[in-house]
């Protein structure tokens, strides 16, 4: 743990430092544990404190109403942003359920299949389409975070089609956008309305439609993307500022990568979504800690591309494991083997 307070305290300098040793705490207890449940985490910080002792000091961090969480995590963020900001940033968004009866909106820049987490809103609420106000106000955070010289590609699922956030994203920032939509929705095009299925008369079909007006309520101008990809047993369709099918469709399939991220956060990293917090400010200062432990764990795995190490811990002939999964089987290695490992919160992308 030592070596984790060390760096965060790098970064973390005008923060309260009792403050960044119990988010040490809690980094080091999800990494080693694999449990975002602070009670398990608890058990697992090597320091003389009794167990019951770490695990108060936790909770009083996540119900601290003083912690803005948005401000300590900002620096982790802007510093990925910048590491990245060389080339167009592809940005997506979704949503997932964390702790009791709350959802997550989360937005993150994608690298190498996953997505590294620059800003989220936590609310109470069921998996299902949220408010566009939600959306905007997850994006505008985001949007403070990146330089208006980067290009911007904004990739979304259907939940993510609604007209007011598409406005704000052509009014409000230089933005490209990709989002899939319902193949129930109606659209204006040539003067006619129509079902957006009416255009789908052929597999393996990739094509735009361009200027039309998008749903009747919102009659929102955009392109219409109508891709039937081989294999596929019906067509999905995606609504974009793009100016070609192949290049909207080419970024789309990169929004999965938002998946990952939520699979690695639970089922097969840090089971987040069985914290058993019950209070959108707690689960949020919660999911900080674990961000930050994913970051690290990003760079780690990293770290044993750059050094080779991954013929340690994955195939020799070949790499299987995510960049994620390598970090956290490298950690488990190097503590087994009594090895030194890097802390890195700071992210250094592979050349």
């Amino acid at each position: 743990m030592s070596q984790v307070l060390k760096t965060l305290k790098e970064t973390l300098k005008m923060v309260h430092q009792g403050h960044v040793v119990t988010l040490a705490m809690m980094i080091t207890g999800i990494v080693i544990s694999r449990k975002a449940q602070l009670s398990v985490m608890s058990e697992e910080i090597p320091v003389k404190e009794q167990i019951g002792s770490v695990e108060m000091r936790m909770r009083r961090l996540v119900k601290n109403e003083r912690i803005d969480v948005e401000t300590v995590y900002l620096p982790f963020a802007e510093q990925i942003v910048q590491a990245l900001a060389h080339r167009p940033l592809v940005v997506v968004m979704d949503g997932s359920q964390v702790g009791r009866g709350h959802m997550v909106l989360m937005v993150g820049v994608v690298y190498k299949s996953r997505a590294l987490p620059l800003a989220w809103v936590v609310y109470k609420g069921k998996k299902g389409h949220t408010t566009a106000e939600r959306h905007i106000e997850v994006l505008e955070k985001v949007k403070a975070l990146l330089p208006e010289s980067v290009a911007v590609i904004l990739l979304g699922d259907g939940e993510y089609d609604n007209t007011e956030m598409l406005e704000w994203v052509e009014t409000q920032t230089p933005w490209r956008y990709v989002t899939r939509t319902g193949a129930n929705l109606l659209i204006e095009y040539h003067g006619a309305w129509h079902k957006l299925v009416d255009f789908a008369t052929k597999p393996e079909q990739l094509q735009m439609l361009h200027e039309i007006a998008f749903t009747q309520s919102g009659a929102f101008p955009t392109n219409l993307v109508i891709w039937w990809g081989k294999g596929y047993q019906d067509p999905i369709f995606l609504v974009s500022n793009l100016p070609n099918a192949s290049q909207a469709a080419r970024y789309y399939k990169r929004r999965f990568t938002i998946e990952t991220f939520f699979s690695d956060q639970k089922s097969r990293g840090f089971h987040i979504h069985k914290s058993h917090l019950a209070d959108a400010k707690r689960i949020s200062c919660l999911l900080m800690a674990a961000c930050l432990a994913y970051i690290w764990m990003i760079g780690l795995g990293l770290f044993t591309l750059s050094t080779g190490k991954q013929k340690l811990i994955d195939r020799r002939d070949r790499i299987d494991k995510s960049v994620f999964r390598l970090g956290l089987d490298w950690l488990k290695y190097a503590l087994k083997h009594e090895l030194d490992f890097p802390v890195l919160f700071h992210f250094e992308p592979l050349l």
